[in-house]
């Protein structure tokens, strides 16, 4: 089958791909893949920008000692026709590599999304499933409005539990993350 381009995109929007034809396509952190077609992420917003970039940092600054980097958003191959690109993934420091466009769940400590308009349910209700399906111990969910806060959770059997919700004034303080205490204030401009 030959993949067919949208003019706009040139993306091959509509087709269920394989693996092989999707990994041939170029990098793209606004594409995913659900069940072998290809979905195109809203642009994010600027607060979902800084919020998933300094959280980002804050993770790979307190991660480092512990063992671990953050990085992101980075994709997720958890299986041939799912791809997610989680705005920050943890994985341990042996695990990290530079060159990667993508990382297998299996070495993915934590995934975090940022719930963006368009990303709402994906963020809060499918990638949770599909994170938990392919085994990522911790899943984080920052929503931006009305006010910041984090949701933590922790995979139990095959789904998530949650762990706490986090807002302005408190520290996140998620249980198999202990390394990964932060201010939420400290994401608020």
């Amino acid at each position: 089958m030959t993949a067919v381009f949208t003019p706009l995109t040139r993306e091959p929007i509509g087709q269920v791909l394989t693996a092989e034809q999707y990994d041939a396509l170029p990098e793209n952190e606004l594409r995913e893949l659900v069940d072998g077609v290809i979905r195109i992420m809203a642009s994010p917003t600027m607060g979902h920008q800084v919020v998933a970039r300094e959280l980002g940092h804050m993770l790979d600054r307190l991660g480092r000692p512990a063992g671990y980097r953050a990085t992101g958003p980075l994709e997720v191959k958890l299986r041939p026709d799912r791809r997610r690109n989680p705005d920050v993934v943890v994985v341990p420091a042996t695990a990290y590599d530079r060159r990667a466009p993508r990382v297998e769940p299996q070495y993915v400590l934590l995934a975090v999304e940022v719930v963006s308009p368009g990303s709402e349910t994906d963020d809060r209700r499918e990638k949770p499933f599909e994170y938990a399906e392919g085994g990522i111990p911790h899943y984080w969910r920052v929503e931006l409005e009305p006010d910041l806060v984090i949701h933590t959770y922790r995979l139990d059997q095959s789904r998530y539990r949650s762990t706490g919700s986090f807002g302005a004034g408190t520290t996140v303080a998620a249980p198999g993350l202990e390394w990964a205490t932060l201010a939420v204030s400290d994401l608020i401009d």
